[in-house]
């Protein structure tokens, strides 16, 4: 893994011993803040009277005076007008009196803290490392079943998975002084959703923050790789990374995909000077589930559940080859679906009485998807009509309700008419007591929050959550091959700008990812703007479903973590996965995401408090003397 931690002290503790991350480095002037991984760190010491410094780590830091312009409002304690900062990366600036720690709005650096040990306030981006400090990592068992059943939706901003680690929402930041934490608002998420720009305008600044967040990282290493599957956002990022440097792309094929991403990606290619291009052809030991064996899961460990895991084998190949090749980052076009389109403008256009714009939404909408456009009208009038707290009491009460019988376990209800909460056919897969358990969170959560009032809105913070999470995880994944991971996509102006172009500007139904191909025309080749195909894997996860068979049925079976804490009857998982080898249809998102929480779930039992910390008995907490560190 990758991460940062730190500690503050509080007034009668200040002197007390503290543990330390193994294999970490301590932040140069800081006392007891450190990284872990392969992560670039960059610091700035304050002027005038008293200790003043602030840190960003992550994967493309600010510069010294962006740094410095962020510290000013830090010390002016101007939090909400702290100026948007390029690339992701964690903060953390320090006084005598108090630390302040700020992630990113995507979550890729996101902050969890914990109060209740050595009198202070720990701090980390990555949670497992905080639970560990108590001993081995228990999860909690409620936002677990929320993770399971419903993984795109975050019923509650301020926790996480363990208890006793809380987790910053987006839009604040941590301030900690007098061995206390508070939460303080930014103004981030305010301005990301004030939607003020105009399609024109959107796709000019995203073309310039775009084009910035690629060379800061680009330049940041002599050499740097590209995914480059022959669709728009991958071929986006390679064509200017080729711009800044030299870049090694890389497409991946194998004998299962049936999709024109090959040649699509050949060809932007030949346009790219300055871009290696690599093929790499996978086979039977790069389809996804490989390694995912119960007796010996060949995964590194994440901080959460990933959906990574299921297809490592055939990214553990890519990001070791580009590595081999002498790459030290990848870039990846993670994050583009979520922030470049929208979803839901129907819905939002029927709730506020906009009747003319939504016909022709609709409209649209139904030439595209070649379906009716009174069956499209239907849905959208009945989501509508629905309130979060409405929806929440609708799947509580069906929560609450029969399970499905085992024998159409492959069916699922799912979520078709979810608009708020977004259900995994998982949910169908657990007993009683967990179903229960399930329904009375969705019911206070949702109760306890503010209402919201546009979908689109809606699904934009949280898509951008779950991608965020996605690519923390990933990156997790990848530090175990000392690779940094780039996701520009979802860097804090980049997503700034994408949701400061009204939704139903961003999602124009026949015009694929209108901002993006605006603002890249004259840049990336005009063969792969206009493409209108999308490859995807369909033919690699059913052939590694039917490889891995035998091996994810007891991953799954009665020996299963999850069984074990009671959240999924494994009979009906069992059903549905023997439907695979003959390739029916089977839910596969719903499996695959089961897989990745059984995984992290096996990870958990073999963390102790020795596997991340360190004593640090001898060491006295004082303010270290500043040391440069180079970028």
């Amino acid at each position: 893994m990758r991460w940062a931690a730190g500690f503050r002290a509080g007034p009668d503790t200040s002197r007390t011993p503290v543990p330390a991350p193994v294999a970490g480095e301590g932040i140069p002037g800081f006392a007891t803040a450190w990284t872990v991984g392969p992560v670039l760190v960059r610091t700035v010491e304050g002027d005038g009277p008293g200790p003043f410094r602030i840190a960003a780590v992550g994967d493309c830091p600010p510069t010294h005076a962006e740094l410095a312009a962020t510290l000013h409002a830090i010390r002016a304690g101007q939090l909400d007008r702290m100026p948007e900062r390029p690339g992701s990366c964690l903060l953390v600036a320090e006084t005598r009196d108090r630390t302040v720690v700020v992630g990113d709005r995507a979550g890729v650096w996101p902050v969890f803290y914990r109060t209740d040990l050595d009198g202070g306030v720990w701090w980390s981006n990555a949670a497992t490392p905080l639970a560990a400090l108590s001993g081995v990592p228990i999860p909690d068992l409620r936002a677990l079943a929320a993770r399971t059943a419903l993984p795109d939706v975050v019923l509650d901003p301020h926790a996480g998975l363990f208890p006793r680690v809380a987790r910053l929402p987006p839009g604040t930041a941590l301030l900690c002084e007098r061995g206390a934490a508070r939460l303080v608002r930014t103004g981030t998420t305010t301005r990301a959703h004030a939607e003020h720009l105009t399609l024109p305008e959107g796709a000019r600044l995203l073309h310039a923050r775009l084009t910035e967040a690629v060379d800061r990282r680009a330049g940041s290493t002599p050499l740097c790789s590209a995914d480059l599957s022959g669709g728009l956002d991958s071929t986006t990022l390679a064509h200017l990374s080729a711009r800044a440097g030299e870049t090694h792309a890389v497409t991946y094929t194998d004998a299962w995909l049936r999709n024109d991403d090959l040649p699509y990606a050949t060809a932007a290619a030949a346009e790219m000077p300055g871009v290696v291009h690599h093929v790499m052809t996978g086979d039977r030991s790069t389809l996804h589930y490989t390694g995912l064996g119960p007796e010996h899961l060949a995964v590194p460990v994440s901080d959460a559940p990933s959906p990574t895991v299921v297809l490592w084998a055939m990214k553990a190949k890519v990001l070791g080859a580009m590595a081999a090749h002498g790459s030290r980052g990848h870039f990846v076009g993670t994050g583009g679906d979520t922030v470049l389109t929208a979803s839901g403008v129907l819905t939002d256009a029927l709730r506020a009485g906009q009747r003319r714009r939504a016909a022709a939404t609709a409209r649209a909408a139904a030439r595209v998807t070649h379906t009716s456009v009174w069956g499209l009208w239907r849905a959208a009038r009945s989501k509508a009509a629905l309130t979060l707290t409405v929806e929440a009491g609708h799947l509580a009460d069906r929560l609450r309700g029969p399970a499905a019988p085992a024998d159409t376990a492959h069916r699922g209800t799912g979520s078709a008419g979810a608009a708020w909460l977004p259900v995994q056919t998982v949910a169908d897969w657990m007993p009683r007591p967990a179903r229960d358990l399930l329904a009375d969170h969705v019911t206070d959560a949702c109760r306890s929050r503010e209402q919201p009032d546009r979908l689109a809105r809606w699904r934009d913070a949280h898509g951008l959550a779950r991608v965020g999470d996605d690519v923390a995880q990933y990156a997790h994944l990848a530090a175990s091959l000392g690779m940094p991971l780039w996701a520009p996509y979802l860097d804090d102006e980049v997503v700034a700008v994408c949701f400061g172009v009204p939704p139903e500007e961003r999602h124009l139904p026949g015009v694929y990812k209108p901002l993006l191909t605006r603002a890249m025309r004259g840049i990336v080749a005009d063969q792969v703007l206009d493409r209108r195909t999308k490859g995807t894997f369909g033919g690699p996860v059913y052939a590694g479903l039917a490889e891995h068979c035998a091996a994810l049925t007891e991953l799954l079976g009665a020996g299963s973590r999850l069984a074990r804490l009671g959240l999924v009857d494994p009979v009906p998982v069992a059903a549905v996965l023997r439907r695979a080898a003959p390739g029916l249809p089977l839910p596969l998102g719903a499996v695959h995401h089961l897989v990745a929480v059984e995984v992290w779930l096996r990870q958990l039992e073999t963390q102790s408090r020795s596997t991340w910390w360190k004593e640090n008995r001898s060491r006295a907490l004082g303010p270290a003397p500043y040391r440069a560190r180079r970028p």
